[in-house]
């Protein structure tokens, strides 16, 4: 956020009573809060009409609201700010009207010509002392509001949950590069540019979403894109040596160059796309690619059974990261079990079940909120990824210790998810995870733990989809969309990333991915 004056005033919000649903959730907002936002906008344009034209301005008796009034109006063009007013009242009426007259004035500032103004958007705040207060934003004629830079989500549907499922499946399809067919890991908004190299973990997530995007809904753009991305994948792969099997995490656009980075994350994530792809296809190549990724995972173990995370080539020489990282652990875990339900090779389920063990005696050890070298201890993260590969791990073993484990992981996290509907900037993300990309994540683990759960009857599966209902507020009020990209200057490509956090006007291709996955997820239980 480059501008000062967002910076100022958008730290305003309305605060109401909650969140209503179609599909499962309980307050709604109160009528009064979203029809005053209506009329303070609907009387400051008749205020600015009335500046060009000289026509009288309607009385708005709903504004003669008594106080110590403050309002301020910035009017957004293209993304930039063409003028901005501050004006004061012993009423709401007036400190509106005063704002405007100071908009269009002129004093010490820029203001807005007629042609300006009727093809801007007014972002308006509003505050009184001993009282909330409040920001909104004009969208379509209708006072939007605000909390921070984003339009607040108190209402979700079926409807709007489908449209953030095409918005994302064309913002993935945006950050492909053209040429390689591979995905950028990172969009600035600001500057609207993407990151100067693709990544063949991300390659792999996108194209994952992409294949369940096209089982929900078939599209012949990811039909005909589906074998050159593949291509892409495939080409990042070792053919021979000690690394034979692993990926180079990532291809320069600029020098052409493959890093000689290799990460288990990225063999596991990429082994998860390529199993799809077999069972789409049914070409070998796939499944071949696949178990050369596995054999090599199965290199990268410490003696106690854990994962050794990566390996760098510097000077020639092998450097190994062995770290604890229950993300790559529970990646590698997840793969492992993948490759042993499609091939039924012992040497994966043997691997699997050892990396499960320990996944069960860490999750007890540390009261089923796991922690390790990488994150801070208040990250949920981690144990997310406990869950999802304790899930992979059960498919295969149907041992229900592993899903006893699994499940109070799960109880665990959510023990850690905002619930104060009175706080809309946050309600329904886990803990002190600001990023969408996490608390992506983690609504897709849920996702996938309620399908199972509903498919095997393990009883009290609904309380899942609370939870996931929740994160996906969160999640679709973080998005950028046609209502919240107001300060953008190129809006369009935005629309469908999934913002990074409160502080970065940036969107990460996986925080995409793992937020439509678990859409698609609630789309397939009830059977849309």
């Amino acid at each position: 956020m480059k501008n000062l004056f967002r910076h100022l005033i958008l730290v305003l919000w309305f605060v109401s009573s909650g969140f209503a649903s179609t599909i499962g959730f309980g307050h709604s907002e109160s009528i009064a809060d979203h029809n005053t936002r209506n009329e303070v906008l609907t009387y400051a344009r008749s205020v600015a009409q009335s500046h060009f034209s000289a026509a009288p301005v309607p009385d708005h008796k709903a504004l003669a609201v008594h106080g110590d009034w403050t309002v301020s109006v910035a009017s957004y063009l293209h993304g930039e700010i063409v003028g901005t007013g501050t004006g004061k009242g012993h009423t709401l009426r007036l400190a509106v009207e005063h704002a405007v007259q100071d908009l269009l004035a002129g004093h010490g500032h820029t203001s807005p010509n007629k042609r300006e103004l009727d093809r801007s958007r007014l972002m308006i705040s509003i505050s009184r002392s001993n009282a909330p207060a409040c920001a909104l934003i004009e969208y379509r004629g209708e006072a939007k509001e605000l909390i921070g830079d984003v339009v607040v989500i108190r209402h979700l549907d079926s409807d709007l949950i489908y449209t953030k499922i095409m918005e994302a499946k064309a913002y993935l399809l945006r950050a492909m590069d053209k040429e390689t067919h591979g995905f950028h890991k990172l969009y600035t908004a600001d500057d609207a540019a993407y990151d100067r190299r693709v990544i063949t973990t991300y390659s792999s997530s996108s194209l994952y979403s992409l294949l369940k995007l096209n089982d929900l809904e078939k599209d012949e753009r990811i039909t005909a894109l589906t074998p050159l991305i593949a291509d892409f994948i495939l080409s990042m792969q070792i053919q021979k040596g000690s690394n034979k099997g692993a990926f180079h995490y990532s291809l320069s656009l600029d020098s052409g160059k493959k890093d000689d980075r290799f990460v288990v994350g990225t063999a596991s994530k990429t082994i998860f796309t390529l199993l799809e792809l077999y069972k789409r296809t049914k070409e070998k190549r796939y499944l071949d690619a696949a178990v050369s990724a596995a054999d090599w995972l199965l290199t990268m173990r410490n003696p106690d059974g854990t994962v050794i995370n990566q390996v760098k080539i510097e000077s020639g020489l092998p450097v190994f990261d062995k770290r604890y990282s229950n993300l790559y652990t529970g990646e590698v875990l997840s793969a492992l079990s993948r490759m042993y339900a499609v091939t039924s090779d012992q040497r994966y389920y043997d691997a699997a079940a050892i990396l499960a063990d320990n996944f069960r005696e860490r999750a007890a050890k540390d009261s089923y909120f796991l922690t390790d070298d990488y994150r801070t201890p208040t990250d949920a993260v981690p144990t997310s990824w406990a869950v999802m590969s304790l899930l992979d791990f059960y498919k295969i073993s149907k041992n229900d210790l592993y899903k006893k484990t699994l499940l109070k992981c799960l109880d665990t996290i959510f023990t850690r998810q905002k619930n104060d509907p009175n706080d809309m900037q946050n309600y329904g993300r886990i803990g002190t995870g600001q990023n969408t990309s996490g608390n992506g994540w983690i609504n897709e683990v849920t996702s996938e733990v309620y399908l199972s759960c509903r498919r095997e009857n393990w009883g009290g599966c609904e309380r899942y989809k609370a939870h996931m209902l929740g994160m996906m507020r969160w999640l679709i009020q973080n998005t950028y969309s046609e209502e919240n990209t107001y300060f953008l200057k190129a809006p369009e490509k935005a629309i469908g990333g999934l913002i990074r956090n409160y502080t970065k006007e940036e969107v990460r291709t996986d925080a995409v991915c793992h937020g439509v996955n678990g859409y698609i997820n609630l789309f397939k239980s009830s059977g849309r």
